[in-house]
């Protein structure tokens, strides 16, 4: 087998941990195969640092927050925000110690790294995913899972949403995909996959949330996949042929996935509703719910998938391609070129023309 070549889009911004997760205790998390610590100043401004002391090599999360700074728990070197040594118990400060220092954002209730050149780093480069997270129209409940899997294994899990009649039971119907249209369409980084689920029963699932006595609906499920590995879907049901627009009961979400290795992911996911928003029971039902459609059902069919792929690359074991695998085979496409553009420019910081 030939061995993997991973690829990632550096420059670009990744959910690194939901907000509340940092705080002055040092976190470590890995992204696109690098260790990186999180914490936070007196002032509550997010850092990320490369976690790996330049003395001895030992993990800077393994260590303690000190002021502004982070310090190693091997010799006691202090890192501040911007990766330089700051101080050092042994003496004078060596010339060479620092650490790579990785810009930082918070939006959407999350913490965003920016892997790639820091002069790239920029907020507006985030799409907007925040309709639902800042409405009070909406009741949301959100979750994280560590995937067993390549990252764009589950973007190609969410771009498909044909396999929730197979792998979701309690969540899909035995006939959605036999009355069911598909869409796939493209413009820049952005892919969409839009499905139409005409007269579907009613789920157990759906059940919670839809009032009217009707068995049957009308279901629109609208998937918008944003480079890297970024997603927004939006759920719209309705009576059976009213408009979409009309009464419709909206479940909007997101979901984030950020690549850990290269067999292995962070995923953050949001959902919300537009009905009974005030009921916590409801969306703590809500949540459970969709954790457990994603922990016990797709979670380990992509573990699944990865273990029978093994190190061989996606596109080296040819597959075959589906129809509603157009949006998943477009994003991967516009991915790659998004990766093979980046690496034939040199970063910015080598483009700035030199201070005389």
């Amino acid at each position: 087998m030939r061995e993997a070549k991973m690829k990632y889009l550096r420059n670009a911004w990744y959910a690194a941990a939901w907000s509340e997760e940092i705080g002055r205790e040092p976190l470590a998390r890995r992204f696109l195969d690098e260790p990186v610590v999180l914490y936070r100043k007196t002032d509550g401004t997010p850092v990320a640092l490369a976690d790996r002391c330049p003395h001895r090599f030992a993990p800077l999360s393994k260590g303690a927050v000190v002021g502004e700074a982070i310090q190693c728990r091997y010799h006691g070197l202090r890192f501040d925000e911007g990766g330089d040594c700051v101080f050092n118990f042994h003496g004078p400060v060596p010339k060479a110690a620092s650490v790579h220092a990785y810009p930082l954002m918070e939006r959407y209730g999350h913490t965003w790294i920016w892997m790639g050149d820091a002069e790239e780093a920029d907020e507006a480069k985030l799409p907007d995913f925040g309709t639902f997270t800042t409405d009070d129209r909406f009741a949301v409940a959100r979750g994280y899972l560590p995937v067993s899997g390549n990252y764009q294994l589950a973007v190609d899990n969410l771009l498909d949403l044909t396999h929730a009649q197979f792998l979701h039971p309690a969540l899909g119907n035995a006939n959605s995909n036999e009355h069911s249209t598909f869409q796939m369409t493209s413009e820049g980084s952005t892919v969409w996959a839009k499905y139409f689920f005409k007269g579907e029963p009613i789920t157990p699932f759906k059940r919670m949330i839809w009032d009217s006595p009707s068995e049957t609906c009308d279901r629109w499920a609208d998937m918008r996949w944003e480079a890297p590995s970024n997603l927004y879907l939006e759920v719209a049901t309705t009576e059976c042929g009213e408009p979409r627009e009309e009464q419709a009961v909206l479940v909007p979400s997101t979901h984030f996935l950020t690549p850990e290795t290269s067999k292995t992911a962070h995923y953050f996911w949001m959902n919300a509703r537009n009905v009974r928003i005030d009921d916590e029971e409801l969306t703590e039902k809500f949540r459970a719910g969709t954790d457990a459609a994603f922990r016990t059902e797709d979670e380990p069919m992509i573990a699944l998938v990865q273990e029978r792929m093994g190190d061989d690359d996606f596109e080296t074991l040819k597959p075959v391609f589906l129809t509603t695998d157009r949006a998943a085979g477009r994003a991967r496409q516009i991915l790659l070129h998004l990766i093979a553009e980046e690496r034939a420019v040199p970063p910015l910081s080598r483009r700035l023309p030199s201070r005389a």
